[in-house]
């Protein structure tokens, strides 16, 4: 297994060349992924969105050239170009050669974003201007319907915004020649959902493998259903239940493409695309205000994907707590199929939005405050256990969405009483969300009552949280590095090899890093790592919503003197003690100095050794 898992990443890495050379050059269409960020569809990396690989689906089903480029990698190569007049002239030579464009804009929801950041309304303008006006360009996703209501009108011809499935819609202007909105039909969609997942969107994938052949963090989210059992009376805020009666895959059909994108070096995944994993091919959806939970289809993919020794990483995304709370024997079913099945560390976001009655009432929402409440203890009593990796096996998560309507500074406290009346009962949330609602039709929000909020929170509740799921001396396993001094990876760290490069181990700086699936803790190291490498941590203290921590196994021997104070008990003085003891011991034993850990620190004049043994060794 292991020999084939080498051979297959060797694979995937000169494959990888070879689209790099291919982005270089850009041939038949050219499909930008500017990333997406829906209610229920996430495409941000580390995460890879199933859109766009139902886009490069279509073109790899009919067998058609095309080139897949992440908008990043668009800033990375060609961003300055668009400044420079000769660079810019030389960009539009490479482009006249393409057939077509088509780009995803997918996100409007507000966030920040570690290793990646959506396509922005400017970037997409100078994007469109750059494209010879005569070629056919195609844009898609939740962001280019919303800036289109909002008055966006790009200044180009031969451009059609697909306000449907973006997909079908190139797929019909491939066989008419004409621009027609379109949806899938179910036959399409799994034909596309397993073309795309053998496409360059995964082949390609900047976080597929590493520079030297490592499986990289690449996340690969996969639609389960389309809609939301709520299509009658759905959340107002939301685009889901406007799709309708709810659209379900076979089971088959997902372990199929999943498989799928296995075979094409794929190691982590999450069932993100639906609106509520309980209800997947539920009972009495049309007829019943909150359907029965069927959990045996849900288990028959969880199970089945388990099979597959390949598959490291396994989550899903959102619950529907009212769902969760009156149904709650068959939901029982589920929730012990998920922690059997999933990674640890899994995530249920739950979402209440607001614990005001009259906002909840004008905006349709999906559950009270009392139905939410027995989700998070069903989800805490069957969840909290620690799985191999260090975290909580399932823990729900919460959102909050300032502006609905009916919203008075009141509904703040009723949020914030709410989650003191959870933290009383002892019970944890892995992530407390808020954002602020997007679209039209909603009511302004109060500034200084919001920031006062969020900060209620971040202090009140969220570092408090953190300390009993994280607790100092917590040992977490696997967590990938990704950036330097700012917790947004910068461009340069993409670029200069030095941020890689074995040799700044320890020296002294800051390097910022999460394990890999659903909301991960952000981990900050006082040290420099090597970027795009893993390593195993002990929790050492609690920021607002992020930890921080230093290496395991980390030898007394070689440790730096950034290495050393990052140890709870071990200050600057009592490291410089030890690398300097360390430098006279060498000279007669150069290759380990120190016999034991315990005698280092007898040798500093540490009295107490904290968290020492359990970081160092000899």
């Amino acid at each position: 297994f292991f020999s084939r898992a080498r051979t297959r990443s060797i694979e995937v890495v000169k494959a990888q060349c070879s689209a790099e050379r291919l982005r270089d050059s850009m041939e038949g269409w050219l499909v930008l992924d500017g990333y997406e960020d829906e209610p229920a569809a996430f495409g941000v990396p580390n995460y890879l969105g199933f859109h766009i690989r139902y886009i490069c689906g279509v073109l790899e089903s009919r067998g058609i050239p095309y080139t897949y480029m992440t908008v990043d990698q668009w800033r990375l190569k060609h961003k300055k170009r668009l400044s420079e007049p000769d660079e810019r002239a030389a960009l539009q030579r490479e482009l006249a050669d393409l057939d077509g464009a088509v780009v995803l804009a997918g996100s409007v929801v507000p966030g920040k974003y570690v290793r990646g950041t959506p396509i922005s309304r400017r970037e997409l303008d100078e994007f469109l201007a750059i494209l010879p006006h005569e070629q056919p360009v195609i844009a898609g996703g939740w962001a280019i319907r919303h800036w289109r209501y909002d008055g966006w009108i790009p200044l180009r011809a031969n451009l059609f915004c697909a306000v449907q499935d973006t997909d079908a819609t190139l797929d019909n202007f491939l066989s008419s020649g004409q621009w027609k909105h379109k949806r899938r039909s179910p036959e399409q969609w799994n034909e596309w959902a397993k073309a795309g997942a053998k496409g360059q969107c995964v082949t390609a994938h900047p976080d597929l493998v590493t520079e030297d052949g490592r499986p990289g963090p690449l996340t690969y989210e996969v639609e389960l259903y389309q809609g939301c059992v709520r299509f009658k009376r759905g959340c107002k805020f939301c685009i889901e239940p406007k799709k309708g009666v709810p659209i379900w895959r076979e089971e088959e059909d997902v372990i199929a493409e999943i498989t799928t994108a296995l075979d094409n070096g794929v190691r982590h995944v999450r069932i993100g695309g639906a609106t509520d994993i309980y209800t997947y091919k539920a009972e009495g959806v049309v007829e019943l205000e909150y359907p029965v939970p069927n959990p045996e289809p849900i288990a028959r993919v969880l199970h089945g994907l388990r099979e597959d020794e390949r598959l490291d990483i396994l989550h899903v995304d959102n619950g529907n707590p009212s769902i969760v709370a009156e149904n709650l024997e068959p939901a029982t079913e589920i929730t012990r199929t998920l922690v059997e099945t999933l990674s640890d560390g899994a995530v249920l976001s739950f979402g209440l939005e607001s614990a005001d009655p009259r906002v909840h009432e004008e905006n349709w929402l999906n559950c009270d405050s009392d139905q939410l409440k027995t989700a998070i203890r069903h989800i805490n009593e069957h969840g909290r256990e620690r799985g191999e990796r260090g975290l909580p096996k399932l823990l729900p998560g919460l959102n909050f969405i300032a502006g609905l309507n009916g919203e008075t500074e009141q509904s703040y406290d009723l949020n914030r009483k709410l989650l003191h009346s959870l933290r009383a009962e002892g019970l944890w949330l892995r992530r407390i969300n808020i954002r602020q609602v997007e679209g039209q039709g909603f009511q302004p929000i109060p500034e200084d009552t919001f920031r006062a909020f969020k900060k209620s929170v971040r202090e009140e509740i969220d570092k408090p949280l953190l300390k009993e799921m994280f607790p100092v001396g917590t040992r977490l396993t696997n967590v990938w590095w990704e950036t330097h001094e700012d917790r947004i990876r910068r461009p340069e760290q993409v670029l200069n090899p030095e941020h890689r490069d074995p040799a700044i181990h320890g020296r002294s700086g800051i390097t910022f890093g999460r394990q890999i699936g659903a909301y991960p803790i952000l981990i900050g190291i006082p040290y420099q790592i090597p970027l795009e490498t893993e390593s195993d941590i002990i929790v050492t203290g609690h920021g607002m919503r992020s930890i921080s921590g230093v290496e395991s196994h980390l030898s007394i021997n070689t440790a730096t003197q950034s290495q050393l104070e990052a140890i709870p008990g071990i200050g600057s003085k009592a490291a410089w003690r030890i690398i300097s003891e360390r430098a006279k011991l060498a000279r007669k034993a150069p290759e380990r100095p120190f016999d034991s850990v315990e005698e280092a620190l007898e040798a500093a004049g540490l009295q107490s050794y904290g968290l020492s043994l359990e970081v160092l060794n000899a």
